[in-house]
């Protein structure tokens, strides 16, 4: 299928999502390069560069693109198609017919695509749509963390596994937990099981943020000023950090599984 015809095929269904004409533009011309400047994102989809550099921070709202840093020069990066599933169950009571096409349509989207090479890749999500979006990506997967459910009631205005997928989701993994009244409040909203551990950090050690590993990526989150999203993709960065939750482990208190 020519590219102009792929496109032409996906753009009315991005349309019923939410995006403009230009933000359509926008995106489908980034989708192939996987990595770009605004400047050259611009160049390419016809449009002029303050522009373009707008729709971009738009779509990196909406949790299709990040940003990344490259010899101090910065770049835009187009998110991985599934990212467009995670937009729509986001605005679920909205747009929930819309979800089989979106699934539907991933494999022609990710037809334009190609990996981004070296490592380690360091991208940024700005906004709550796009923190929800990973949210949503890692707490379907085995993962450890370490984690002040303080931040989640304060920005979040709750528990997000509750948030994201109601009060019968399960986890799978090792959560270490800042040990104040907000992590007693999760642990009976969120008990353990067989497959889902919760330990409590010592009293004294406490942060403002989030930070997931799930296999080779490192995802920290991070809430002041504005919501941000930081992810680290380096299996041995990832290693590294298990042996240090592994440390803070076994100095933590267990929270005992419910009978």
């Amino acid at each position: 299928m020519e590219l102009r015809t792929q496109h032409s095929a996906i753009r009315p269904l991005l349309k019923r999502i939410g995006l403009t004409d230009r933000e359509c533009d926008v995106y489908l011309t980034l989708l192939p390069l996987k990595i770009a400047r605004a400047s050259t994102v611009a160049k390419l989809a016809k449009q002029s560069r303050s522009h373009t550099y707008l729709i971009l921070r738009e779509l990196e709202e909406r949790g299709l693109v990040a940003e990344v840093e490259r010899g101090k020069v910065l770049h835009f990066v187009a998110e991985s198609p599934d990212r467009l599933l995670g937009y729509v169950k986001n605005k679920a009571q909205e747009l929930r017919d819309l979800e089989p096409i979106i699934a539907g349509a991933l494999p022609m989207l990710s037809s334009l695509t190609q990996p981004l090479p070296g490592e380690p890749r360091v991208t940024i999500l700005k906004g709550t749509d796009g923190i929800k979006q990973v949210y949503r990506d890692v707490l379907t997967r085995p993962f450890i963390s370490l984690f002040n459910p303080q931040i989640h009631e304060d920005h979040l205005g709750g528990n997000i596994l509750h948030i994201l997928f109601g009060k019968n989701a399960k986890l799978q993994g090792k959560d270490l937990l800042v040990n104040n009244e907000a992590a007693k409040r999760y642990c009976r909203e969120v008990p353990p099981h067989e497959n889902y551990e919760i330990r409590l950090l010592p009293k004294g050690v406490t942060f403002d943020t989030d930070v997931i590993v799930f296999e080779d990526e490192i995802t920290i989150f991070t809430f002041a000023d504005e919501p941000t999203t930081i992810r680290i993709e380096n299996r041995a960065l990832a290693d590294a950090f298990r042996s240090w939750q592994t440390v803070l482990w076994n100095m933590s208190t267990p929270v005992p599984i419910p009978s």
